[in-house]
């Protein structure tokens, strides 16, 4: 294997790879025409798996770049970068850990030495010395990041997981089980050692299952393998469910993903990988008439009726999606169904303008399958979320689904509609939302001026994305923008929506009881010099797990929620675990303040107050 890295790390790391290629045309603007080839053929070749010949024409143009004085420093690092990944996928492991180290020496020159935007490199040299068994190289490295990332994002970020998830299998791999049980401690998630009463999804022998209900225009691979049943070519319009584990340990936010190289779990067998990771466990496709049968059964027996359907972006396979829509489920705590709709991603961090062709006419079987869920499901709310390049699916999904029905039969079809980071064109987002803000009981476009796969694409299409804030920030009669800039998430800051807890809590307070930003959490005042229309996420006030679980307990026990925290802190004879708990006290005792007496939420029952209760009563 040509990474021995954890799985995010990796995704992480071809993601900034992918938006550096999608830079290439700034980078190149000053070069010779020469240069200029060596460039294009180094992608290409690159793109298509050549990569010896990409490294051959990466040290050309690598050639031509130091020796130009006009040199941007960042520049010649992405190079650099490029040409380690390129390396370690051609084989030659020493040269690319070379590259990288060469790029290491001068981002710190740049940037010091414990900058967040050093940890790709630094991931990626310990990646190859875990590769190439040096474990205690590695292992120094790995804690230099868990270093950076800790000081940078807090104890419980996905980033600080991951990293702490890489050392665990640094230490297995190197049979040092007293470092092991040290890492395994604190990976250890102190909420769940006493559960949340009534929890959606519960936990049996280490992990808990999530089915989801999916439609896609993914054309089936012919394996059988739940993780390759699809592939990345276009299809017709097929549909099923499938199950994804969440592991015990599961952390909110993380979505806890295997390393290709797992020899621990490659021995134990899958049940150990359950107990660890977010799995796709299996995937059943299903005639149309068989799907709705069986979609119907599952609504109708679910503590609500609500239904959210989940549409991923740019960069994703079938298995990405369907792991990121299950660890939204459990995460939110979501009572009813949970479903995707998956358009055919190639799946690669290189492959941007053929997604872009491709999502367009998703987005038409998109709206086929609306129509079946819509009427035939039986569900009392369908909500649809959208990220990045699926909100492009969605919106023509929109419109066409709009088109077939009568002015009358438009006017609130759906619960909440949120489009999250959407790689659209502004304009053209604005000019189609015009017309579908009364489609649904409210509409939130989460924004961020800090999505570098979005400022990325700005540069490709020549103009600005919807999910932009700054100046580009979309204000607009109708639509609650959510400036979520303050939001750390991964490296390209494009996926805050589910990889960040208080934007996760955010988005259970709009499923839950469909709240007007002013009654959420970190939007008590909108954003100064601006309409009422955009809100800025505070996320100070808004950040943490333990802000979570208390919504969570809020939800299930109402006005119990207080006393049962207070019988789990006076039980508990860890200190740490008190310190947890007593955060989840105060989190409760201010959320309840706000929300006035509550009763616990039972089947189909709702909790509505204040401005919530204008809204169709919430299922959840």
């Amino acid at each position: 294997m040509l990474h021995c890295k954890n799985m995010i790390r990796n995704r992480l790391l071809g993601a900034l790879l992918g938006t550096m290629s999608l830079l290439l045309p700034v980078l190149t603007r000053a070069q010779s025409a020469d240069v200029l080839r060596d460039y294009q053929q180094f992608e290409q070749a690159r793109a298509a798996g050549d990569f010896q010949a990409a490294e051959r024409y990466g040290r050309s143009a690598l050639v031509a770049t130091e020796s130009n004085p006009a040199t941007d420093p960042k520049d010649l690092v992405d190079l650099l970068r490029r040409l380690g990944e390129v390396s370690a996928r051609a084989g030659d492991d020493q040269q690319a850990v070379q590259f990288y180290q060469r790029a290491l020496v001068l981002q710190e020159k740049q940037l010091g030495t414990d900058h967040p935007d050093l940890v790709p490199t630094l991931t990626a040299i310990a990646d190859l010395q875990t590769k190439d068994k040096d474990y205690t190289h590695a292992e120094t490295i790995l804690q230099r990041v868990l270093q950076i990332e800790r000081a940078a994002y807090g104890e419980q970020h996905e980033t600080v997981l991951a990293t702490l998830r890489q050392l665990r299998e640094v230490y297995r791999a190197a049979g040092d089980s007293e470092a092991l049980a040290r890492t395994e401690q604190q990976l250890r998630p102190v909420f769940r050692e006493l559960a949340v009463p009534n929890r959606r999804y519960k936990q049996d022998q280490g992990f808990a299952t999530v089915r989801v209900f999916y439609g896609t225009d993914r054309k089936p691979s012919g394996s059988l393998k739940p993780a390759e049943f699809y592939g990345g070519g276009r299809g017709d319009l097929q549909y099923g469910y499938l199950d994804v584990t969440i592991p015990q340990l599961h952390q909110e936010a993380a979505l806890e993903t295997q390393s290709r190289w797992d020899v621990y779990t490659l021995v134990m067998g899958q049940a150990a990988a359950k107990s660890r990771y977010v799995l796709l466990d299996k995937v059943v496709p299903l005639p149309r008439d068989g799907f709705v049968s069986a979609l119907r059964k599952q609504i109708q027996a679910a503590p609500s009726k609500d239904v959210f359907i989940f549409i991923h972006g740019f960069n994703s396979t079938f298995e990405d999606a369907a792991r990121r829509c299950a660890q939204l489920a459990y995460d939110l705590d979501f009572d009813g169904t949970p479903m995707l709709y998956s358009w055919p991603s190639a799946g690669s961090a290189t492959a941007y303008t053929i997604d872009a062709n491709t999502v367009g006419e998703s987005g038409r079987k998109l709206a086929t399958f609306l129509d079946d869920v819509v009427s035939q499901s039986g569900a009392d709310r369908i909500h649809l979320i959208a990220h990045s390049m699926g909100n492009r699916a969605l919106i023509e999904a929109l419109r066409t689904f709009l088109e077939k029905r009568a002015p009358t039969q438009r006017q609130r079809v759906f619960g909440q509609i949120v489009f999250t980071a959407p790689d659209v064109d502004r304009e053209y987002f604005i000019d189609t939302i015009k017309s579908m803000a009364s489609v649904a009981q409210r509409v939130t476009l989460y924004a961020s001026n800090n999505d570098l796969a979005l400022r990325s694409s700005e540069i490709v299409n020549g103009a600005p994305r919807a999910g932009m804030a700054g100046v580009n920030i979309i204000s607009l009669s109708g639509l609650d923008t959510i400036d979520m800039s303050a939001v750390p998430a991964d490296v390209l800051g494009h996926t805050y929506f589910a990889a960040n807890s208080g934007a996760i809590y955010d988005l259970f307070r709009l499923l839950w009881r469909g709240d007007p930003p002013p009654n959420r959490c970190g939007m008590s005042d909108h954003m100064p010099g601006l309409p009422l229309t955009v809100w800025l996420f505070n996320v100070s006030n808004c950040r943490g797990n333990d802000l979570l679980e208390a919504g969570v307990l809020l939800k299930r026990l109402g006005d119990r929620a207080r006393a049962q925290v207070q019988a789990n802190i006076s039980g508990l004879k860890d200190q740490k675990q008190r310190d947890q708990w007593s955060l989840i006290l105060q989190r409760l005792n201010t959320l309840l303040a706000s929300d006035g007496a509550l009763t616990p939420a039972s089947g189909a029952a709702a909790i509505t107050t204040g401005a919530a209760a204008s809204a169709a009563a919430p299922k959840q």
